[in-house]
């Protein structure tokens, strides 16, 4: 036997001590008067004792966790008028036993009796009905501890998992980015030009980016823009003067906060897939605050509708959408604008400092 379950049992043993204990002293303070003898009084309430502690445990421990509590009502009314029945012929017979112990065979002057089996009745059962309610009050706290036990549990293994999810749906960010940029490369060491160098150089920044900032939570926004600059920077190498950039990025506080990559899927489909049928791509970068809501809009022209559907169907845009609405559930406000000749991305979400 473990010392805690000792210490519980020795815990449990001493509370129903003290209670019996303070029951016994209501019952010799109930019973006695001013001229009475008061171990006449403690002989006599001696004597209800057994009937009480009984009746008690009986309703606190088999009648109401077996019946009551699993809404057997119907065995639950009869089992108890069966206990009351039982427990009201043994007060009869403890208050005759206690009569004749306290008092001998001198009935008129002995004033336990004297109270009458009305008041008798009356302190047992109301010893009783406390018991019974210390007992559900305790079940009740302790199923109470339970459900939040459980609750905790069950929050905790959702949270874990919605951990997980948004770790899985970042690493599939990564390796499409990274397919898309090392493609570019390669198509650009095949036609040995100058430009290959410093694309790495820019890739190299990334990577740095992407291992080591977007394992947190949250990242500095003036680090995101910088990121989106450096992903600005490495296609300006690739399009060179195909590329119409306007880019309006606004002054922000140092100590505002987002979930890393959280633009740059949006970015990424527009380089995908923002050609016009000139082969010249035209975008628009805005970042700015409105009404305590970090706005970020995105617009490119796009050369066919089909083009404009393929957007809306690439693995980072999906998993975007999924991420935002695991950080920011019903708080976010997502816009995509579909024409001929634009495709446009509206994303406003709460600031945090």
């Amino acid at each position: 036997m473990s010392l805690s379950l000792i210490l519980n049992i020795l815990k449990k043993v001493a509370f129903h001590s003290l209670f019996w204990g303070a029951v016994l002293f209501f019952y010799m303070f109930f019973f006695a008067i001013k001229d009475s003898d008061l171990w006449l009084s403690a002989q006599f309430s001696l004597a209800l004792m057994p009937v009480t502690i009984g009746t008690t445990y009986t309703f606190a421990y088999t009648l109401i966790p077996n019946y009551l509590s699993k809404r057997k009502y119907f065995l639950f009314g009869l089992y108890s008028f069966y206990a009351l029945v039982i427990s009201a012929s043994l007060i009869i017979f403890s208050a005759f036993y206690g009569y004749l112990l306290s008092a001998g065979l001198e009935w008129e002057g002995s004033y336990p009796v004297s109270k009458g089996l009305t008041f008798i009745f009356f302190a047992v059962y109301l010893v009783i009905a406390l018991g019974c309610g210390l007992s559900l009050t305790k079940s009740y706290f302790k199923t109470l501890n339970k459900n939040e036990e459980l609750k905790n549990t069950l929050l905790e293994n959702e949270l874990q998992l919605k951990i997980q999810e948004l770790q899985y749906l970042k690493m599939q960010i990564h390796p499409h980015f990274l397919f898309n940029t090392l493609n570019t490369i390669y198509g650009l060491a095949l036609t040995k030009k100058d430009s290959a160098p410093g694309m790495i150089l820019k890739l190299a920044d990334l990577l740095d980016y992407i291992l080591y900032e977007t394992k947190k939570n949250k990242v500095p926004l003036q680090r995101e823009i910088q990121h989106l600059k450096d992903y600005i920077a490495l296609e300006k190498l690739r399009f060179g003067e195909r590329l119409i950039a306007e880019i309006s990025i606004a002054e922000f506080s140092l100590d505002i906060e987002i979930p890393p990559m959280l633009f740059l899927p949006f970015l990424e489909n527009s380089f995908k897939h923002g050609k016009s049928s000139d082969g010249i791509l035209n975008l628009k970068l805005k970042l700015e605050i409105i009404e305590n809501q970090l706005l970020f809009f995105l617009k490119n022209s796009v050369a066919e509708r089909k083009e404009l559907l393929d957007q809306n169907s690439g693995i980072g845009l999906e998993n975007i959408q999924k991420r935002l609405k695991h950080i920011y559930a019903e708080a976010y406000n997502l816009e995509v604008s579909m024409t001929e000749k634009f495709y446009s991305v509206s994303l406003k979400i709460p600031i945090k400092f």
